[in-house]
């Protein structure tokens, strides 16, 4: 099996006695092994958390809560897809692991979904209580870390490993009082962040991106400021120190220290892709000020 970025190389060979070699990199992830094949390629955990789970849900429309963690089923941009193609979205739990596959055509445009493990109260959710100590003032948040490890295997293209969180100008707001988003991107293939590049942040967790752009689309109730960090050397394990970026955004008065962190979000956005992941480890510490 090949590692998940390999480049599939094409040989072409003139043969007037000297062979030419002429390498091509086609930016294609596992080209040649079909999706069963790379699904049996990952590791007995994750084999197993697909084939005997204790959780597996795969309605793009349910989201299920455990403790103070969501597991996400969104598959939200399905109806980007062309009239009558498959799709499928699956979300797992075993355990103290979590997970999800997936299956989109790869003609799909941009991205298609996003599932996720989510800490907080969504902005979409009719419930109007703290959840995991959330919703708080962005100003009160003094401590915010998350470790994770993952395990992905992806065939095609476009996919992130991303967290994303949501600010409102109300405690318990809605969608219409989001104001920003904050993506943190720490593994990507084949996908460039929206926004302008702002800066080059140097952490004590490693070097970013700052993208920044407004977006804005009335056919998903778009209309907010959004900021990416995007790791400029991508990783699938490590932490991340949350609060050290609020408060350098907060430093700068890119985010206003008046709204609220709804939630925060963890996993992968899925676009032109057939993939699978698991979620071997999920830990956060948060303090208030």
């Amino acid at each position: 099996m090949r590692d998940k970025r390999t480049n599939m190389k094409v040989i072409n060979i003139i043969a007037f006695f000297l062979p030419l070699l002429i390498l091509s990199s086609c930016k294609t992830l596992n080209s040649d092994v079909t999706y069963e094949q790379m699904l049996e390629s990952a590791s007995r955990e994750s084999r197993s958390l697909r084939s005997t789970p204790d959780f597996r849900k795969c309605n793009p429309k349910i989201h299920t809560q455990f403790g103070d963690v969501r597991l996400n089923c969104n598959l939200w941009g399905y109806k980007k897809l062309k009239k009558g193609q498959p799709y499928n979205l699956c979300v797992y739990k075993k355990g103290d692991f979590w997970g999800w596959d997936w299956q989109l055509p790869n003609n799909a445009q941009g991205v298609i979904g996003y599932p996720a493990l989510l800490v907080g109260r969504s902005p979409w959710s009719p419930k109007r209580k703290k959840i995991g100590g959330f919703p708080r003032l962005v100003s009160n948040v003094s401590t915010l870390s998350v470790s994770y490890d993952v395990e992905t295997y992806v065939k095609h293209k476009k996919y992130n490993l991303a967290f994303d969180i949501w600010l409102l100008d109300e405690e318990f707001g809605e969608k219409k009082n989001i104001r920003t988003e904050i993506m943190i991107w720490e593994d990507y293939f084949d996908f460039t962040s929206y926004g302008k590049v702002g800066a080059v942040l140097e952490t004590p967790f490693g070097e970013y991106k700052m993208h920044l752009g407004y977006l804005t689309n009335p056919k998903y109730d778009q209309d907010w400021n959004y900021i990416a960090f995007v790791r400029t050397e991508p990783r699938t394990s490590g932490s991340v120190d949350i609060a050290y970026l609020l408060n350098y955004l907060l430093d700068r008065n890119l985010i206003s220290k008046e709204h609220y962190m709804s939630s925060f979000e963890f996993g992968n956005e899925i676009g032109n892709s057939s993939g699978t992941t698991l979620v071997r480890k999920f830990e956060w510490e948060l303090n208030e000020m």
